[in-house]
């Protein structure tokens, strides 16, 4: 009798150990899906990294529930922001009177810029912006020559799309493209403080924690719901999808 309760408790003891075994190594890959975030992928900052669930699944899941092995069909969308890709000239050294002439002027920041069109600020907007980095500015000398120079920078916003495929893994089906464009200030005016001209500037970029100025939007910027339906039914029938600003 003894010989065979020590072959039961045995038994339930090699059990007991592998269920700890598979718990911890279930615990293990229960990563959260964000947890890293925002992370770099090829010079490129991910901002943001969300699971749903589309509509043409039937399912009453919603947005942003993480899973280790999704139903096949879900999306994944990615917010990814590229580095600065390049630039708009705008109105380099452009030359005033006087303090008022350049308050009160119109200025053609960039023109054309692709899905948006030209850009206009007044010279006081560009002095304001410059005014809350910089509070010497209060000390511009209003009947002396005044010179501004601004641009653009532009960086590229995606929404990348992925399907969780029949091969287990996220399948890239596509892209929303739109553009965020972040202006820079510059201005040259007389310091009557110290009695001679000098220069402030200011680059209003993603890396000074500046949000964009202008945004040239794809149709379906920001609209995860209806990007994740596109994404399951190009994914669905074999195809890529795309879409630009």
């Amino acid at each position: 009798m003894k010989k065979k309760l020590m072959v039961i408790f045995f038994i339930v003891n090699i059990i007991f150990t592998s269920f700890q075994f598979a718990f911890s190594l279930n615990s293990a890959l229960a990563v959260p899906f964000d947890e890293s975030l925002p992370s770099t992928k090829d010079d490129r900052i991910i901002l943001k990294s969300q699971i749903i669930i589309p509509t043409q699944l039937g399912s009453d899941r919603g947005i942003g529930v993480e899973y280790i092995a999704p139903d096949y069909g879900t999306v994944k969308i990615e917010d990814v922001l590229t580095k600065e890709a390049g630039y708009f000239n705008g109105t380099p050294r452009k030359s005033f009177t006087n303090f008022e002439t350049f308050k009160y002027a119109s200025i053609l920041i960039i023109k054309a810029v692709p899905g948006i069109g030209d850009i206009f600020r007044r010279g006081e907007e560009i002095y304001n912006a410059l005014k809350a980095v910089y509070t010497d500015l209060s000390n511009i000398d209003p009947y002396k020559k005044v010179e501004a120079e601004t641009k653009y920078t532009y960086r590229d916003f995606y929404h990348d799309l992925y399907v969780w495929d029949y091969s287990k893994t996220w399948k890239y089906v596509g892209y929303s493209l739109s553009r965020y464009y972040y202006k820079y200030y510059g201005i040259w005016y007389f310091d009557t403080k110290i009695g001679e001209f000098r220069h402030k500037d200011e680059h209003y970029t993603h890396q000074n924690g500046y949000p964009p100025e202008v945004i040239a939007k794809a149709p379906n910027y920001m609209k995860y719901n209806i990007l994740s339906q596109l994404a399951y039914e190009a994914w669905r029938m074999g195809r890529t999808y795309y879409e630009t600003y």
